[in-house]
């Protein structure tokens, strides 16, 4: 991204390193609660009932929700790594420049809309 300002890129490194630090203590507040529920679990009695069904279902989304956090973390860190490295903005498959507009509506993109549309078309 070598061909554009500084300015913006400054903007997303500062939104990317916001985003970073708010997913890290929504991963450690997460890692608390699996902690506790783990206790609390030991105290249930074994016979299932409504309730624990119910705490089933929840778990079961906070952990979708944990993983989805942990890979958008990583995307976040590949991001600033990128920005290190000078290479951020650049599509890492066809080395194209990413438009701005795609970057501030997701700033850890690290494909141009053709290849990543290409990329999920195969997925």
């Amino acid at each position: 991204m070598s061909t554009q300002k500084n300015t913006p890129i400054q903007a997303l490194r500062e939104s990317l390193q916001a985003r970073e630090q708010q997913l890290r203590r929504e991963l450690e507040a997460a890692q608390i609660e699996q902690e506790q529920q783990a206790q609390d679990a030991e105290d249930l009695p074994r016979e299932p009932d409504a309730n624990q069904t119910h705490e089933v279902s929840d778990r079961e989304v906070r952990h979708a929700e944990l993983l989805r956090d942990q890979q958008e973390l990583q995307a976040v860190r590949a991001a600033l790594q990128r920005i290190a490295e000078g290479s951020y903005g650049e599509c890492v498959n066809c080395g194209k420049a990413i438009a701005v507009e795609r970057l501030k509506a997701n700033p850890a993109a690290m494909r141009c809309i053709a290849c990543q549309t290409l990329a999920e078309a195969k997925a």
